[in-house]
């Protein structure tokens, strides 16, 4: 940053101008004499208009052509440090000027001087309305001029660098906090699809499997078809028999069809075809379920809550995420009789989702996990009833240590690799975007409680 040496003179008496710009701003030619002079004089006779520092000097004889310099010194935007402003003048006084040079550039620095003892700095604070304003009687001590030039343009230019470091800094912390965004949603999108790829594979098993089955039975069928077919072509070969006379070789013919049908297993046959049938029949349900369940599961956010059926939505999901809990978990459901819920009904699938998956993953060999709910009231207003869902389970539980960072954003006690540690904080937040509550209780070896409290109508 260029550093600031500008500084403003008002004084209606020109030989008091002139004294400033020979103290702060003194032409080569006086400068030259005075080191001469310093050189050649005697101790006692040293000049004292030698300046340590070289200011950029306006000056002004009355208030109002100080006033349009600093106005001109804003829009040009350049500037001053400082202005020494005499108390007395024609026109308005240095009090009202000062007030009025700080309503145009509040950061300037403003010295007061005045040869009058009726004005006292209390004075001048009242009419400026500040109390960071300088004050300094005449006659004034060149070295004192001196000083407050060059101690109040480093304040004006230390507090600009300060300011622009600040700005600076709030620059590297929105682009930081950009990039952390940018970076937490490519990480809430990696956990969406870890999701899904859990849903994915699920639902793939659920279907694959009716469908196994189903191709089986209908292979099994065309094969037994072929049998009928041949059966009822040897009942037809009798019946043409019997139409044209030759009852003599009925008997022949029925001999031969009774081994036919012992030999092809047809009794047994037309009782497997039905039950083959009967089986395809509930695979075809099975996949219709489960594509139904999906739907209701995986559709787009909705843009309004509605009012859902609790139940309904944990059976849902058990349906969607089956794949995941059947081999090792017993699931014990106790409903309730439930109200219904407004809710956005996705979002809360997925919180039950996680609390599940987490549950079925928390079980080693053999467990349950069990559903509660229940209708509860807190007190007498109607906004006091509120749904409780417990989800328990007897997996290996929960650490203290690691219990209290639960919710936090990324904490996972997962391998590396192995979930991007959202899951749960963004059960938090859905939660808390309904208005409700959810609390874990657990111990290490001795599973985990997981309560979720929904006010009926919540304020989404």
């Amino acid at each position: 940053m260029i550093e600031n040496s500008r500084i403003l003179v008002i004084d209606d008496d020109p030989g008091i101008r002139n004294t400033y710009r020979d103290l702060l701003s003194p032409s080569p030619k006086t400068d030259m004499l005075a080191k001469g002079a310093l050189l050649f004089e005697e101790p006692g006779e040293r000049p004292k208009l030698i300046a340590n520092k070289q200011y950029e000097l306006t000056l002004a004889e009355k208030g109002e052509d100080g006033i349009m310099e600093v106005a001109k010194a804003v829009k040009q935007k350049n500037p001053f440090a400082v202005a020494f402003i005499d108390m007395k003048m024609p026109g308005i006084d240095g009090s009202e000027t000062s007030q009025r040079i700080w309503a145009i550039d509040p950061d300037v620095k403003i010295v007061i001087v005045t040869a009058y003892s009726e004005f006292t700095p209390d004075d001048i604070v009242q009419v400026t309305g500040r109390d960071d304003i300088f004050y300094l009687r005449k006659p004034f001590n060149a070295e004192e001029i001196r000083q407050f030039a060059r101690a109040l343009t480093k304040k004006w230019n230390l507090e600009h660098e300060r300011e622009l470091l600040s700005r600076k800094m709030e620059d590297m912390n929105r682009n930081l906090k950009k990039k952390v965004e940018e970076q937490t949603n490519l990480l809430i999108q990696s956990e969406k699809m870890a999701s899904m790829g859990v849903l994915a594979a699920g639902v793939a098993h659920e279907i694959n499997n009716p469908i196994s089955f189903i191709q089986g039975n209908l292979s099994s069928i065309k094969k037994y078809s072929t049998h009928v077919k041949d059966l009822l072509l040897k009942y037809k070969k009798i019946e043409n028999y019997l139409k044209n006379g030759l009852s003599d070789d009925v008997p022949t013919l029925l001999d031969e069809l009774k081994e036919f049908k012992k030999a092809r297993k047809i009794d047994f046959i037309i009782e497997d075809i039905v039950d083959l049938a009967d089986e395809s029949l509930a695979g075809t349900n099975r996949i219709s379920d489960v594509v139904k369940d999906l739907k209701s599961f995986s559709r787009f956010e909705e843009a309004e809550p509605k009012y859902v059926d609790l139940n309904n939505a944990l059976d849902t999901t058990l349906n969607i995420i089956w794949n995941e809990l059947k081999y090792k978990t017993k699931v014990v459901k106790d409903y309730g009789n439930l109200p219904e819920v407004k809710c956005y009904p996705q979002k809360i699938s997925k919180v039950f989702m996680n609390i599940l998956i987490n549950a079925a993953q928390a079980i080693e060999e053999k467990g349950t996990i069990k559903i509660v709910t229940q209708n509860i009231k807190e007190g007498l207003r109607a906004e006091d009833e509120k749904v409780k869902i417990t989800i328990s389970d007897t997996g290996k539980g929960i650490s203290k240590n690691h219990l209290v960072k639960i919710f936090d954003p990324f904490f996972t006690t997962k391998p590396v690799g192995e979930g991007t540690g959202l899951g749960l904080s963004i059960t938090y937040e859905i939660i808390r975007a309904h208005g409700g509550e959810i609390t874990f209780e657990s111990e290490v070896g001795s599973g985990t409680n997981v309560t979720i409290i929904l006010p009926l109508k919540a304020k989404i």
